[in-house]
């Protein structure tokens, strides 16, 4: 199996707040970030222009000036790239670790970036000046001249890799590195393959996580095109329902998230602070049933199954589940029937819980979301309830956290649950760093 993995540091970046414990503290007291959406990231007010109320959890008050060295390339990113500088920069600061004291050949992240989308403003110099009367728009003029008013970083912003190589300068990491997209599968894949990296010998310590994109008008047109948005947005707050049998959908999130992974010997000859141990990584893949936005129960479960037998493990040692759940009426029913096949007899011993009512849909950053809050989870032995499960199905087959946290009495392992919209699973299990010995 090669060296043993674990994790040192987290940050992360949230609606519920721009620190890990600021974001876990209000997960325990049941609070939720998500607001009624009245603007997006170019500015644009919605106005009474939405066909119907929207909601989404938005990040507020990142400053790059705090995380971001080079004042001049900061300027010129934009919200998803801030918002994984300062997720990265909490990550390091909590594992103590800066350039200074790693080797940076050995030293490499990887990273999963949702879609990069055009703001309205980067093409809208370029369509005015292709403007022709009478008949508006003239697309040869645009091709012949309209199109040099479009900004070269235009396309640089948008490559889904600039985030981490940016990172990577900053910091000075040339170790192993890849970059995942585009939704909710591509953070499993991150935190997967760094596990893999550090296991085989590759690294010594890795950076891995995802970020959301800014919550522009092509990201809504996106979530809505998909058909994933919730339809009952009153309130804002309770939007998103997660394994509610009255959920209707999801809302968009905004967020990073970031773990540092090192491998035992590293951390324990640095004399790190080891929070937990990542134990196992499974992966599947499915056709979604009759083209739902999903993955199918074949999918997941193998997944799961898959990352509990990477990690050693049977079902009775899971001390909890952080499910995918997004909220979608059959998304989540399909997750629930996959889950519990997987624990069997455990089903109803195992507690399950999920975070997206309280943060939105943060997709490539969403479960290495989870795995910041299973960290805690497995630090401080709790369970925060699912936002907004007021009336469960009857027929979930699982072990439901609502209402309030849930005291970890039983289990040393949590397993972290993520999903695409094409069918792809991901699962990633934590375990307490003596889950298997010393």
């Amino acid at each position: 199996m090669g060296e043993r993995v674990v994790v040192t540091g987290v940050g992360a970046v949230s609606a519920l707040g721009n620190e890990p414990r600021i974001q876990w503290n209000a997960l325990l007291r049941g609070a939720s970030g998500v607001r009624a959406l009245h603007g997006l990231a170019e500015d644009i007010n919605l106005g009474e222009s939405a066909e119907r109320p929207l909601a989404a959890g938005r990040v507020h008050g990142i400053d790059p000036r705090d995380w971001i060295s080079d004042r001049k390339a900061a300027r010129a990113m934009r919200l998803h790239t801030h918002m994984a500088f300062a997720a990265t920069g909490q990550a390091m600061t909590s594992a103590k670790i800066h350039r200074g004291n790693v080797d940076a050949d050995a030293t490499g992240i990887t990273l999963g970036v949702t879609m990069i989308d055009y703001d309205i403003a980067d093409l809208e110099l370029a369509a005015r000046r292709s403007l022709h009367d009478p008949i508006g728009f003239d697309i040869e003029r645009f091709c012949r001249t309209g199109w040099r008013a479009i900004s070269p970083m235009v396309s640089i912003v948008m490559l889904n890799n600039a985030t981490l190589c940016q990172i990577a300068m900053q910091y000075g990491l040339h170790g192993p590195n890849a970059s995942f997209s585009p939704f909710g599968e591509a953070g499993g894949q991150a935190i997967g393959a760094a596990l893999r990296m550090l296991q085989e010998g590759d690294a010594q310590v890795m950076l891995a996580g995802g970020v959301s994109p800014r919550l522009n008008l092509s990201a809504l047109q996106r979530f809505l095109y998909l058909g994933i948005v919730a339809e009952s947005t009153d309130p804002a707050a309770g939007s998103c329902k997660p394994f509610d049998r009255d959920r209707t959908g999801t809302v968009p999130g905004e967020g990073a998230a970031v773990l540092v992974l090192e491998t035992l010997t590293h951390a324990r000859d640095r004399g790190a602070h080891i929070l937990a141990e990542v134990l196992g990584h499974g992966a599947a893949v499915g056709v979604p049933p009759g083209g739902e936005p999903h993955p199918p129960r074949e999918a997941i479960e193998q997944s799961l199954a898959t990352a509990l037998d990477d990690a050693a493990l049977t079902p009775d040692r899971l001390a909890g589940v952080y499910a995918d759940a997004s909220g979608l009426p059959s998304g989540d029913a399909v997750e629930a029937a996959a889950i519990s096949a997987v624990l069997g007899r455990h089903a109803a011993a195992v507690p399950v819980t999920s975070t997206k009512g309280a943060t939105g849909h943060l997709l490539a950053a969403a479960l290495p979301l989870h795995s910041v809050f299973a960290v805690h989870s497995l630090v401080e032995r709790y369970l925060p309830a699912i936002t907004n499960l007021r009336h469960p199905e009857l027929d979930s087959g699982l072990n439901l956290v609502r209402g309030r946290p849930r005291r970890i009495s039983t289990g040393d392992a949590v397993a972290c649950l993520g999903a695409g919209f094409r069918g792809q699973s991901e699962c990633v299990v934590f375990g307490a760093f003596e889950a298997k010995g010393a």
